[in-house]
């Protein structure tokens, strides 16, 4: 994923540079096609006017500033993109461009800047290093999921249809639960020993479950032994396809926006995926910021969910009242189901991730 994320980064602040920090002499032909350039870049072309045989130490200065010098549009996109949503989508959309980084470049390097916080800081600070299970140890199941599964389990039991094959699942699920659970059939090395997690599943297999489904609860038994014993290849699966996964939610917001919006004659598609990308890449911008909140200023973990979800909410419907200039109380109607609609595809879409990752393992 490193490599895709270098690609990104630097793809997205490509064009954000002001370009004035190589010397450029006016009133010469351009060296690819001939024209007079009469300022900096060429009007047939668009090659920048400058050359580039001159000392190196002058070359990679000139490179550097050019590089980091951001231009006044980004300073310009970012305060009103986080603060005043729905009012850049709106100018941009009026024709008003010229004064904004275009919405995918400004997409493209929130999500890469959001996605190194994640990885790279997350990796610094230990946000991970819970996540790998060590042979021998408890299956990690908090109280409160715990007394869930528990209650449900024995609500399922109650029931006077349920089936033996169902009542036997339920009962020695039940049982686990109650019970210190233990990762079972791992050595100390990490490994799995194959043959006795086969007869386990032998001698817990139905007395009526034929020969191909036996066959099927191994395969799938053998496929968890060989996630379990390459932990941290499927930690890298994870990072891997995690941004790519995420790069998929904007057409399908874009597509929402379009199916709530079907009604209006004037407002095209192109219109909902620039709402769809403003408005994901103020989701990266804040993601970011709680990241950095909870890193640094060790603020609480509950506040921040809370604050950024509230911040969310009313951003999304700003943006909606703003862009397409709906009524408060559509407005709100469409934010409830956009919202319902978006989790269940993010669901989805880390459900869909978590399966990937564990058939590339």
């Amino acid at each position: 994923m490193s490599h895709d994320m270098e690609a990104v980064g630097a793809a997205s602040l490509g064009a954000l540079t002001s370009g004035e920090h190589h010397p450029v002499t006016q009133g010469e032909p351009c060296r690819n096609c001939g024209e007079i350039v009469a300022e900096r870049y060429c009007t047939r072309c668009g090659q920048l006017a400058s050359n580039f045989h001159r000392p190196f130490f002058s070359l990679v200065a000139s490179s550097l500033a050019d590089t980091f010098a951001l231009d006044s549009r980004l300073w310009r996109s970012v305060p009103m993109l986080l603060f005043r949503p729905g009012r850049m989508t709106r100018n941009y959309l009026d024709g008003k461009r010229a004064r904004y980084v275009p919405p995918f470049r400004l997409f493209l390097l929130t999500s890469v800047i959001f996605f190194l916080t994640v990885f790279g800081l997350g990796d610094q600070l230990g946000w991970y290093k819970d996540w790998h299970i060590a042979p021998g140890s408890p299956v990690q199941v908090s109280e409160t999921d715990r007394d869930s599964a528990i209650a449900a389990l024995k609500e399922q039991l109650a029931r006077e249809d349920l089936s033996p094959e169902s009542r036997a699942r339920a009962t020695a699920a039940l049982e686990a639960f109650e019970t210190d659970v233990q990762l079972p059939f791992v050595a100390e090395d990490g490994t799995v020993d194959r043959q006795a997690l086969d007869e386990a599943i032998e001698q817990r297999a139905n007395d009526g479950a034929s020969p191909a489904e036996i066959r099927e609860l191994k395969r799938a038994g053998e496929q968890v032994a060989r996630v379990f014993e390459n932990q941290d290849q499927f930690a890298a699966r994870f990072r891997e396809w995690a941004p790519r996964f995420s790069l998929m939610f904007m057409p399908l917001l874009a597509l929402m926006l379009t199916i709530l919006y079907a009604w209006r004659r004037k407002v095209f598609v192109y219109d909902h995926v620039i709402v769809a990308l403003h408005f994901q890449t103020f989701v990266y911008s804040l993601l970011t910021m709680l990241l950095l909140c909870a890193a640094f200023l060790h603020t609480g973990v509950g506040w921040l969910v809370t604050a950024g979800s509230c911040w969310g909410i009313w951003y999304l419907y700003r943006l909606l009242r703003v862009t397409y200039g709906t009524g408060r109380f559509m407005a709100a109607l469409r934010t409830s189901i956009l919202l319902i609609l978006g989790i269940t595809v993010l669901f989805l879409l880390a459900l869909g991730l978590v399966i990937l990752s564990f058939l590339l393992t």
